[in-house]
Formats: C-alpha cells, structure tokens, sequence
C-alpha cells in the first residue's frame, strides 16, 4: 500500500534526492574497494526485499573515497534502504557491517519536520 501526501510539498518531499555516507566494515580487511561496496549494497536490499520487490528501490553510488562510498536515494526510499544495510551482517561468509552516516545539508529549512533521521557515527 503506498502512502499518501496530503500537501504538494508532502510530496515533494518525499521525491527529493537524500545523500548517506556509508562505508562497509568487513572483519580482517582494512578498506573495502569500490566493486564490493556496489555488490555489497545490491546483494542487502536483495536480500531483505527479494528479487522483485527490490526492483523498486533505487540506489545510487555517487562517489567511492578511501573505503567509503556516498549513496543516493529519494526520500520515500530512505527507512527501506537502512533497513537493509544495517540488516546486513554477513559478505562472503565473512562477518561485516554497514556505518552510515546522513550528509548534512547546509541549507535546511527550520520548518521541515521530515527532515529528523537518525544517523551513526563513523568513528
């Protein structure tokens, strides 16, 4: 069932672009390369959501730098895809999770209450 907006800007608001940070921690590797990130970020929403139903969520990789990738999702899409990277716990029979961390906007606007996610540290 898809949720409905009762306002134009409820709408758009949930259209917008959001932009995470993420870097994938796997036991006994120090930094993980770009191609993994992306198999790594496909193989979780697969998982959680299944073939078909991940099909409708969309994730961008952006930029890869030092082991840590920027994403980009619309905001509708935001819960879906922390739940299925933090859901993520194994790659390659490894042990591994997932830090993410929201980009901050340097224009927010006070009067947005859509806007309250919850973050983790990157530490």
């Amino acid at each position: 069932m898809k949720k409905r907006h009762k306002s134009k800007a409820g709408q758009l608001a949930a259209e917008r672009d959001i932009e995470l940070y993420i870097r994938l921690d796997i036991e006994d590797q120090v930094i993980v390369e770009e191609h993994i990130l992306r198999n790594a970020i496909g193989r979780a929403i697969n998982i959680l959501f299944g073939e078909i139903g991940s099909q409708s969520i969309h994730v961008e990789l952006v930029s890869f730098r030092y082991g840590t990738g920027t994403i980009r999702t619309k905001a509708k899409m935001l819960n879906q895809v922390r739940c299925a990277l933090t859901f993520y716990g194994l790659h390659d029979k490894r042990e591994c999770a997932f830090r993410i961390d929201t980009k901050s906007e340097e224009n927010d606007n006070d009067d947005d209450e859509d806007d309250r996610t919850l973050s983790m540290s990157m530490n």
